[in-house]
């Protein structure tokens, strides 16, 4: 156990060194540029200039820096407290309003779709019933127009004068 931590340290080790490495020799190849340099320099010096300013300033009364700071911390936390709170109401209305909103048009569609099956079932019950009828007829005209073989009931092909073919003239 104790060679996997020594190997492990050995590694993180020479990778941070690899990074400090890699990082020298880039920042010397950037230099290399003229503009690169003056950029740098220029930066440098208002950092310098700012970090002085800064120093002398808390040297000499470092009670208003921290009142300063301390100002500008509590005004930095009323800002955020102000937009958590305009945040949680918007929330608040979003789900009071919006929610509601969607939940009314999900139950709307639902009773929409409940509508429509039953006029589906409607119109198949309606089909039906005009198949039905439909056959009704079919069966009735049929039956109409079949000969009815009833003794004593005339029976007469076209063109015949007879009434009774068992009648004799």
């Amino acid at each position: 156990m104790q060679t996997t931590t020594t190997v492990n340290e050995e590694k993180n080790g020479k990778l941070v060194k690899g990074i400090l490495v890699g990082a020298i020799v880039g920042g010397a190849v950037a230099m290399l540029d003229s503009t690169t340099r003056n950029k740098v320099r220029s930066t440098a010096g208002n950092v310098k200039d700012s970090s002085r300013g800064f120093y002398t300033r808390v040297k000499e009364n470092p009670g208003e820096v921290k009142d300063d700071w301390m100002d500008r911390i509590q005004s930095a936390s009323s800002v955020l407290k102000e937009a958590m709170n305009d945040a949680q109401s918007l929330y608040e209305k979003v789900n009071d309003e919006v929610v509601d909103q969607v939940n009314q048009v999900k139950e709307d569609s639902t009773e929409v779709i409940s509508t429509a099956k039953e006029a589906g079932e409607d119109l198949h019950e309606i089909g039906s019933k005009v198949k039905e009828a439909g056959q009704e007829v079919s069966d009735s005209s049929e039956n109409q127009y079949e000969p009815t073989n009833i003794p004593g009931s005339e029976t007469r092909t076209p063109g015949s004068t007879s009434s009774n073919p068992n009648t004799s003239l």
